[in-house]
């Protein structure tokens, strides 16, 4: 559920800045959806399973909270990182 709220929030955050830079927003936010959701997918897919198993051998809060959040993490930092080099405006010589 977080995960989707984050998603929803960076695809308003894409549309609304690619209004302001005058940039098609639809497209913007499908940009800044799968900047978010393929960092999120590769994570859950490469390192949460063995996040996991460390886990159940010595249950601890902080790695807990990554085992169940680091995916949106990686994802929001991913899509802060695209987001101005998608949206950059091209200055004219």
């Amino acid at each position: 559920m977080i995960g989707a709220i984050a998603a929803i929030i960076i695809v308003i955050w894409y549309y609304r800045s690619a209004l302001e830079s005058n940039k098609n927003p639809v497209t913007a936010a499908a940009i800044g959806f799968l900047a978010y959701l393929v960092p999120a997918i590769i994570w859950t897919i490469a390192v949460t399973p063995g996040l996991r198993d460390s886990v159940e051998h010595d249950p601890g809060l902080f790695l807990g909270l990554i085992v169940r959040y680091g995916f949106i993490i990686v994802g929001v930092a991913c899509a802060a990182w695209v987001k101005p080099r998608h949206l950059a405006i091209k200055k004219s010589k």
